[in-house]
């Protein structure tokens, strides 16, 4: 944070702290206002749907994207948008104050924090390395301050734990509770709901394999299954089968390629992930929190690790080794990858208690009713 922002933050908190606040609104903003996705859209339509007495905004930077998914819109760093940040009683968001403004007009909103996934790559504070130099300290202090949010949920207890860690909170912040984007995945008619809506679009399928990958933070190259294509095609044409890809958010806004397309390889940056998940028979990934949600679907799960030891110790890092949180085979070379796909496609699902160790470690707090929980908590809170 240089000084001028810094400066300019304290301000924005200055104002937030002594204009009113109206109780009844709610706003909501995700991936620094770039996308209507993840846990708050989810908890948006949950508050739509059971409280329509509240107002409900979404801040975002796309006026044409909020009319494709008909949210109540206004403009991220509007003099509206900043208007709706002073006067909110409550803030959704995914990543931080940087989802609905570019300055903290929120100090004294409620901060709602539902994050974007179960972390086994390190997040947060648990990413950077201690520096010294007063200013540092002190612009570190302000950032810290500027973004410490009033509560943030755990979908287990080991999540819980690193939440704590990596956004310096306490236990009373923390809800054991899960994801309001996972309740799809739970609920079998929106499944095949969502399955029966996308896959017509893309072709005649009898099997879907979705390859979802994370980014890395120390090269922008990311891997596309399209590059082992010769090798995966002959099982996908046997199956009748299909690979949906989906590169990271932030590997799409670097401009990442996700690879050449074929009739059996599409790229569907397109699509909602968690519609993706819902409609999947296999997934394909990595590091990526999606694995965590995908596991409630009880299929199966191949984790592609061929930069392991790399990303391990010289990237984001992670929080546990793979022998305590992979669900299902490891590949860490593409010819292990087409081999245990292809089986998997024949029919041999061999992790199936795997899955089930990894989902009651991972998972012990995910069910239909996690938006409900959520609310109940924030209005507890707020109504103090």
């Amino acid at each position: 944070m240089n000084k001028i922002k810094l400066y300019f933050n304290y301000l924005t908190m200055f104002f937030s702290l002594i204009i009113p606040k109206k109780k009844n609104r709610w706003i909501f903003g995700a991936w620094f206002g770039n996308r209507i996705s993840d846990n708050p859209y989810a908890f948006y339509r949950y508050m739509e749907k059971n409280h329509p007495e509240t107002e409900l905004i979404w801040i975002g930077n796309s006026a044409e994207e909020a009319e494709k998914f008909g949210v109540n819109f206004v403009k991220r760093d509007s003099w509206k948008g900043i208007r709706m940040c002073l006067t909110a009683k409550v803030c959704v968001m995914n990543q931080s104050y940087l989802d609905v403004a570019s300055f903290n007009w929120i100090r004294r909103s409620y901060k709602l924090q539902l994050w974007h996934g179960v972390p086994w790559k390190k997040i947060g504070e648990d990413t950077k390395d201690e520096k010294t130099g007063f200013f540092h300290r002190i612009s570190h202090a302000t950032y810290l301050k500027a973004n410490r949010c009033d509560l943030y949920i755990g979908p287990c207890d080991d999540t819980a734990k690193a939440v704590l860690s990596a956004f310096r909170t306490t236990e009373e912040h923390v809800l054991k509770v899960g994801q309001p984007r996972n309740e799809i995945l739970m609920k079998e008619e929106e499944c095949k709901a969502a399955r029966a809506r996308i896959l017509p679009e893309l072709g005649s399928f009898d099997k879907v394999i979705v390859y979802m990958p994370t980014f890395r933070d120390g090269t922008e190259e990311c891997f596309s299954l399209a590059e082992i294509g010769d090798k995966i095609i002959p099982a996908l044409e046997e199956a009748n089968a299909v690979i949906l890809e989906k590169q990271h958010y932030v590997a799409m806004q670097r401009g990442s390629e996700a690879g050449a397309e074929s009739e059996r390889i599409l790229n569907v940056k397109q699509y909602d992930s968690q519609e993706l998940l819902a409609m999947a028979d296999i997934l394909v990934t990595d590091y990526s929190s999606c694995f965590f949600d995908f596991i409630l679907r009880d299929k199966p799960v191949i984790h592609f690790l061929y930069d392991y030891d790399r990303y391990r110790k010289d990237d984001r890092g992670l929080y546990y080794d793979k022998d305590y949180v992979t669900a299902g085979c490891v590949a860490e070379d593409k010819e292990t990858l087409a081999s245990e796909l292809a089986k998997i496609l024949r029919g041999k699902d061999e992790y199936v208690d795997r899955r089930h160790l990894i989902r009651d470690r991972f998972a012990t707090y995910e069910s239909v009713l996690n938006s409900e929980k959520i609310y109940q908590r924030v209005s507890m809170d707020i109504n103090k």
